[in-house]
């Protein structure tokens, strides 16, 4: 990646010929993938600096090729350039600052360089845009433009980037945005009567806002789906439900597309600004979810700006519930809103990540059963259908894995009997692997699936099993993560598996407890302690006493060498005349 200034071995020089505030002219705005057609394609700089810039001679040189006449920019102007005059000008009017003539070529959907040089050819910017990963979805032909958060900042870097909140773009101008005003705060998607799909709006700010005329849909390909009311107002710092019975009426109004959600394969929902004559104005907010648990819905936690999550129950305004009778789905309906309930968590949790260990350690994941009773870690309906991890790492659990109450298994990358006997896992603790690809010593997101059952017919999707997010985990090395496990032998620990996961607070660190070698039998001599275990050749182990079972430090008695041969090996102790408790463990 070039950046905004010429790099020269190590260190940065300025263009030869140029003053030192030569970056100052960056991208505002580029329109890669227009909704409709690659004619309505513009690219918009701006003068970020604090001096004119003089474009003249300036041109594009890769992706589109484009040279400026004569033409000054003053700090803060824009200037567009375009593909075609007079398609841009047929959807946007008059554009502010259009530069004369058009490009040649077309900027490619799917990502490419974009360099920017001046007139005796030294580099004043090159990039290379995306339409995958982190770089922003919507932009890629969904009807929003690319627009950089800090033209000043790194356009290579997809985090410097954002969808525009105008639809279509804002050619020549800032576009808005602003802070948000209203956003999609729970959605429920998985539903049979006496419940139904529904979508709730929270208005973020201390003024009632008007919705009427606004459009809500599934897609952000087809945004125009429903027509909210005329007249419709979320209250200030309140909210507004939208049903089911509106949204995919059978006898919709003239325009509206009846939609309800995807709950097997996930959805996503949009909400939109429109005038009065139902021309779309601005994004206002835009979320996507998984599949669907039936009767369990997805909420912002914390509630009005935190990602959709899992709910631990309905907050619609109602205290209608899927074990309700059908006949009270006149009640459901009636739902206005309410702050959003802690998340869903569980019944199995992640509860210890070791995803850095020190040199010749191995990385795991620990998952508990956090219920009082037995949990499958299949569809008992159909066992073929087990559990899942997904995410940084990949592997399907086996079929027939049930776990008692309060019980821990151990998720490895490594051959999991090589890894029980490296470190002496007891033989009561069951170990999966190995899974593919590793944790991320940089952070990493981990995810815990279960299966629902598969759609039957007559759904066109009969056969198909949805799998349901469980838990899910996004560290970082950094703080307010716990850094001591960022290589430091420790794993992250889960402080109590009613926590919810994917929150710092939630975990501590496993200050590594010593590993214990489960002795066979402790046979008293008559003088000696006779303690016995199974020996494991080139694992040798440390003998410690203390005065109290429960509490006190650990004292160094003996160091029991690697035995010769695996199989049983004994250690006698000759205890001194005050109580001692003792142990052997895996230095």
């Amino acid at each position: 990646m070039l950046p905004r200034f010429l790099l020269a071995g190590v260190g940065c020089v300025l263009l030869a010929g140029l003053p030192a505030w030569s970056a100052s002219v960056s991208v505002a705005e580029l329109n890669y993938h227009p909704l409709n057609s690659s004619d309505y394609e513009f690219i918009e700089l701006i003068n970020s600096g604090t001096s004119d810039f003089d474009l003249t001679g300036c041109r594009f040189t890769a992706s589109v090729t484009y040279t400026f006449g004569s033409l000054v920019l003053k700090p803060g102007d824009r200037t567009v350039i375009c593909r075609d005059r007079g398609k841009l000008a047929s959807l946007y009017g008059n554009i502010p600052n259009l530069a004369p003539g058009a490009y040649t070529g077309k900027f490619s959907d799917s990502g490419e360089q974009v360099t920017f040089t001046t007139a005796g050819g030294a580099i004043l910017f090159s990039f290379k845009y995306d339409s995958g990963g982190q770089w922003p979805s919507r932009a890629d032909g969904l009807g929003s433009s690319l627009e950089t958060i800090d033209p000043n900042g790194d356009l290579s870097d997809p985090l410097n980037w954002r969808s525009s909140t105008d639809y279509l773009g804002s050619p020549g101008r800032p576009g808005n945005s602003g802070q948000r005003t209203l956003v999609i705060n729970e959605v429920l998607t998985h539903t049979d009567p006496p419940i139904e799909d529904a979508l709730e709006l929270f208005n973020l700010t201390g003024q009632p806002i008007d919705i009427g005329g606004w459009y809500i849909s599934n897609n952000r390909a087809t945004p125009k789906k429903y027509r909210i009311p005329a007249g419709t107002l979320v209250p200030a710092n309140g909210y507004h439900v939208l049903y089911e019975y509106q949204f995919d009426a059978s006898s919709p109004n003239p325009g509206d597309i009846p939609f309800t959600f995807n709950s097997a394969h996930g959805d996503e929902a949009v909400i939109m600004s429109a005038d009065a004559s139902g021309n779309l104005l601005l994004w206002i907010d835009s979320v996507s979810f998984d599949a669907a648990q039936h009767g369990i819905s997805f909420g912002r936690y914390p509630n009005g700006t935190g990602k959709l999550r899992a709910m631990s129950k309905l907050t619609l305004g109602t205290s209608i519930t899927p074990d309700d009778p059908p006949q009270l789905i006149t009640e459901f309906i009636k739902g206005t809103g309410a702050s959003n309930a802690y998340p869903k968590v569980g019944p199995v949790v992640f509860n210890r990540i070791m995803y850095r260990p020190p040199a010749g350690k191995d990385e795991f994941l620990e998952l508990l059963n956090s219920l009082p009773g037995q949990t499958p870690l299949f569809d008992p309906l159909h066992p073929e259908n087990t559990w899942r991890l997904r995410g940084g790492v990949d592997f399907d659990l086996p079929m027939g894995v049930v776990l008692d109450p309060g019980e821990k298994i151990l998720m490895v990358g490594t051959n999991p009997p090589a890894f029980r006997t490296k470190y002496q896992i007891p033989a009561t603790i069951r170990i999966y692997g190995p899974y593919t690809n590793k944790l991320a010593d940089a952070g990493e997101t981990v995810q815990l699936y279960k299966p629902d059952p598969p759609q039957e017919p007559p759904h066109p999707d009969a056969g198909f099993v949805p799998y349901i997010l469980v838990e899910e985990v996004s560290y970082l090395p950094t703080a307010p993560w716990p850094t001591e496990a960022d290589g430091g032998g420790a794993a992250l620990l889960r402080r109590d598996p009613a926590q919810f996961a994917d929150d710092p607070a939630a975990w501590t660190v496993d200050t590594a407890p010593p590993k214990l070698a489960p002795p066979l039998h402790a046979l008293w001599t008559g003088t000696q302690v006779r303690l016995g275990w199974n020996g494991v050749v080139g694992t040798a182990l440390v003998l410690e006493d203390r005065a109290d079972a429960i509490s006190g430090s650990w004292n160094l008695v003996a160091n029991v060498p690697a035995p010769a041969a695996n199989g049983p090996q004994t250690h006698d102790v000759t205890p001194s005349a005050t109580q001692r408790f003792y142990r052997l463990r895996v230095p």
